[in-house]
């Protein structure tokens, strides 16, 4: 059998079942600050523009990054929101 999936072997049946390709390595990249999502966001958009990925894909990881972005703002105002309340 030349397969370049791996498969495995029911173990009741006996019978050979190819597996899905496994999924790509896992990605990294710093979102701590609002200057790194945006650095992040530019990423996305020239790949989708250069087509290296898909703009659909582009569209739903920029969704994401905003979600990441929102996240960041309210902690970033809660943050300066408990710093004036402590000086008071």
């Amino acid at each position: 059998m030349n397969n370049k999936y791996p498969v495995e072997i029911d173990g009741i049946t006996g019978e050979v079942e190819t597996l899905p390709p496994s999924k790509g390595k896992r990605y990294r990249c710093k979102l701590e600050t609002m200057a790194d999502v945006k650095a992040e966001m530019a990423k996305v958009y020239r790949e989708s523009r250069s087509d290296i990925i898909d703009p659909v894909t582009g569209t739903k990881l920029i969704w994401m990054l905003q979600s990441v972005a929102r996240v960041i703002e309210g902690s970033d105002f809660e943050k300066r929101l408990d710093v004036l309340e402590k000086r008071s």
